[in-house]
């Protein structure tokens, strides 16, 4: 755990400030690659594919790539894909996504960022889901090489697609876990597409130790996370908030401290959660499950991870304590070696103390 940044007497007198979450080391489980991309990052994209966007003025097209922060519509999340997801089946647009993207978490420091993206999905067009991967972890490696920012992937596998598009995921997860694939998911339709129907494929990453998280209890209810853990032998949940439907499995999620990777604005927008005051993330927390706070589509919702921590002081009045819990859940959580573990946990308490101290002032 990250314990003792600072000690009681300081963090008594500390504020928690949007400026100073900014400055500290955070991690980030649950970013979609595709969801993620700014403005700026859809423009080069499109330059380089000779691709005609709606408009070229960055802030106009803004308003294309990225929902209002008083968004509450699915549609209307969903609608800002449609400008640009053509432009990411393509090796080179996704490699420069990768690079991009990590380079924006470099700059709200966050130090650790598990990207996830479906290859099938972006395998669509010409290229194959393994020039796509290629083109990805290429973006990453260079992200990694130039800043430092430790930038590991998960591939999703996609509910409405094939069980063999799922196998080969997986096989691609497997074959090129070497270069930074961490583990796999199962995302998209909960509704109508149940996660058993890709059993397959998951108990072949699970038979060679790749860890598996699946979104679960998002759109679709408890029962979905049930059939997650005991179907799918997931050990960490994508969003989970209808965890607090039912007791038992609630109960069952504390006690074995399976991690819920939520996320506030993403699910305000798509009205998951009605606002952010009855969004259960903070039930979740005081009641002791291993909650964890990450961004989901920063790009389209327009947010930074000090965002939605500042979301947390905002709305639920953590205290520094609780901030410190959430980033060791973060750490602890993550599907990192424990040696990295121990090295980011040393790195971090570091960081931590030498921001915080700087900016007490009692």
């Amino acid at each position: 755990m990250i314990v003792s940044f600072i000690n009681p007497y300081d963090r008594v007198y500390m504020e928690v400030t949007h400026e100073i979450l900014k400055k500290i080391p955070k991690l980030d489980l649950h970013r979609h690659l595709d969801g993620a991309l700014s403005a700026s990052t859809i423009k080069r994209i499109a330059r380089k594919q000779n691709y005609t966007l709606p408009t070229e003025d960055p802030d106009e097209l803004a308003k294309y790539v990225q929902v209002s922060p008083y968004c509450r519509s699915l549609a209307e999340f969903l609608k800002a894909f449609e400008t640009f997801y053509p432009l990411l089946m393509n090796p080179k647009a996704m490699e420069i996504a990768a690079y991009e993207v990590s380079r924006d978490c470099f700059e709200d420091n966050v130090k650790y960022c598990e990207l996830r993206f479906a290859p099938v999905l972006q395998a669509k067009g010409d290229y194959s889901m393994e020039e796509i991967l290629d083109g990805v972890l290429t973006g990453c490696k260079k992200a990694h090489d130039e800043l430092g920012i430790i930038n590991p992937l998960i591939l999703c596998c996609y509910r409405s697609e094939t069980l063999e598009s799922s196998i080969q995921t997986v096989n691609l997860a497997l074959k090129y876990r070497h270069r930074g694939i961490v583990a796999v998911d199962l995302a998209g339709d909960e509704e109508h597409f149940p996660a058993k129907i890709h059993k397959q494929a998951f108990d072949l990453a699970l038979k060679n130790h790749m860890p598996v998280t699946i979104h679960a209890g998002e759109a679709g209810g408890s029962e979905n996370i049930k059939e997650a853990i005991n179907v799918m032998g997931a050990t960490r949940i994508g969003h989970g908030i209808k965890v607090v439907n039912d007791p038992e499995l609630y109960q069952e999620v504390k006690v074995k401290q399976i991690p819920l990777e939520m996320c506030l604005t993403s699910n305000v927008q798509t009205t998951v959660a009605s606002d952010y005051i009855s969004h259960p993330f903070e039930q979740c927390y005081r009641d002791g499950l291993k909650v964890t706070i990450n961004t989901d589509d920063p790009g389209v919702s327009h947010i930074t991870l000090t965002d939605e921590y500042f979301l947390l002081k905002q709305y639920y009045h953590f205290s520094w304590d609780d901030i410190i819990k959430i980033a060791s859940n973060s750490l602890t959580s993550s599907f990192t070696t424990e040696e990295r573990k121990e090295k980011l946990r040393s790195e971090m308490k570091k960081e931590m103390e030498s921001i915080l101290e700087r900016e007490v002032d009692i």
